[in-house]
C-alpha cells in the first residue's frame, strides 16, 4: 500500500474556524471550543444508528455504482476522492468492495480534522484489502483542495471516476460552488455521491420549527436564530439549476435522546444537546437562556417515542443523491434520472 500525507496549517485553522462559527449575526455569534465540538459530534454518532444504516446501504447498493463507472481497460487506475472523509469508515467499506472489481485503485481522502485522518489511517492498517489501494490523505478543507494554490488540482491531474461528499456540504461556504467544482473533477460518466439530512421524516427538524414558533412572543434579545441548516432539498435546487442528472433515495435512522431528558442530565446528554442545537438552532445548548432550555426540552419530549427498553428516540432521515456526469454527446436519460 502506498500512502501520502499532506498537511496545511492554514487549511486546518480555516476549517476549524468555519466549522465552529455559527451562521448568525456577528454580535450574537456563539461558538463551541473545538475539542467540545468534536466530543458532541462523537456523542451524536454514538447515540444514533446513522453510520450502521449508511454502511448497510453501501453493502447493498454500492456494487451497482461501481458497475456504472467509466472504464477503458482492466489495467486502468480507478480514482476515488472522499471529500470530508472523516475517520474513513465509509471510504474503507467502499474501497473494499471496489478491490473486488478493479485491479488498480487510487483514493484521495480530504478532511480538516487531523485526528479523524489519523483514525482513517489506523482503519486502513487493520484492513488487509487496503494493501491493494494507493491512498493519499489531505489535511485541508474542500475549498482549499479545490481552489487553493497549495492543494489545487493541477491541469494535468487525472480526473476521477467517483467522488463522494457524505454529510459534509453543511460546512462549505458555497454549496453550489463545491458541487460544481468537484463535478468538474469527474471523468465523463463518473459519479458524484452526496448525502445530506432531509426535512422529510425528520422529527428534530419539526422539533426546532416548533421551538422557533414558541419563541415568537419572547423579546428579540432572547430569541434563538432560525434554522439555517442545509438540507437535501437545497442540494436538489442546486442540481436542477446546474441541469445535472441525478437520482435520490431517502433513508431513515433513529437518535436516542434519553440522556437529554433526565432530571439530572448527564454530560453525554449535554453534549448531544449542544450538537443538535448547534446544527439546528445556530448556537449551543449551554448558551440558551434557561427559559429556552426548558422550552426545548418540552419540545423534544413531545417529539420522541419510547421503546420497550425505556429509551426515547426521535426519527431522522437523510437522502442519498447519485449524480451521473454524462458522457460527451450523450443524451439525457429518462427513467427517473433528471
Amino acid at each position: 500500500m502506498f500512502t501520502k500525507f499532506k498537511m496545511s496549517c492554514l487549511d486546518y485553522a480555516a476549517s476549524v474556524f468555519e466549522k465552529l462559527r455559527l451562521p448568525s449575526n456577528e454580535d450574537k455569534m456563539r461558538t463551541l471550543k473545538e475539542h467540545r465540538y468534536h466530543r458532541s459530534l462523537d456523542e451524536f454518532l454514538m447515540r444514533c444508528d446513522q453510520e450502521p444504516v449508511m454502511l448497510k446501504w453501501i453493502r447493498g447498493n454500492f456494487g451497482r455504482i461501481l458497475e456504472m463507472l467509466p472504464t477503458t481497460s482492466p489495467d486502468e487506475t480507478i480514482r476515488f476522492i472522499g471529500v470530508g472523509c472523516g475517520n474513513g469508515i465509509m471510504d474503507v467499506e467502499m474501497l473494499k468492495m471496489a478491490t473486488k472489481h478493479f485491479r488498480h485503485l487510487h483514493n484521495i481522502g480530504i478532511d480538516p480534522n487531523h485526528e479523524a485522518l489519523a483514525g482513517f489511517k489506523d482503519r486502513v492498517r487493520k484492513e488487509p484489502a487496503m494493501n491493494k489501494v494507493n491512498i493519499e490523505w489531505i489535511l485541508g478543507t474542500a475549498e482549499r483542495f479545490n481552489c487553493g494554490s497549495g492543494l489545487a488540482m493541477r491541469k494535468d491531474t487525472p480526473k476521477s471516476h467517483l467522488i463522494h461528499m457524505l454529510h459534509m456540504l453543511y460546512h462549505v461556504k458555497s454549496m453550489e460552488g463545491a458541487i460544481q467544482k468537484y463535478y468538474n473533477m469527474l471523468l465523463d460518466g463518473g459519479v458524484l455521491l452526496i448525502t445530506l439530512a432531509s426535512r422529510v421524516n425528520n422529527q428534530l427538524y419539526n422539533t426546532f420549527k416548533k421551538f422557533e414558533t414558541l419563541q415568537s412572543n419572547q423579546t428579540k434579545s432572547s430569541q434563538v436564530e432560525r434554522n439555517d441548516k442545509r438540507y437535501s432539498d437545497d442540494v436538489i435546487t442546486v442540481l436542477d439549476k446546474l441541469d445535472f442528472h441525478y437520482t435520490m433515495e431517502s433513508v431513515e435512522y433513529r437518535l436516542d435522546i434519553s440522556g437529554c431528558l433526565e432530571k439530572e442530565m448527564t454530560e453525554g446528554g449535554k453534549l448531544l444537546l449542544d450538537f443538535v442545537c448547534l446544527t439546528n438552532a445556530a448556537r449551543s445548548y449551554e448558551t440558551l437562556s434557561e427559559e429556552n432550555q426548558r422550552t426545548l426540552i418540552e419540545c423534544l419530549k413531545d417529539s420522541c417515542s419510547s421503546t420497550d427498553d425505556g429509551k426515547n428516540h426521535v426519527k431522522l432521515s437523510f437522502d442519498i443523491i447519485t449524480v451521473v456526469k454524462p458522457s460527451c454527446g450523450a443524451e439525457k436519460q429518462a427513467n427517473g434520472v433528471k
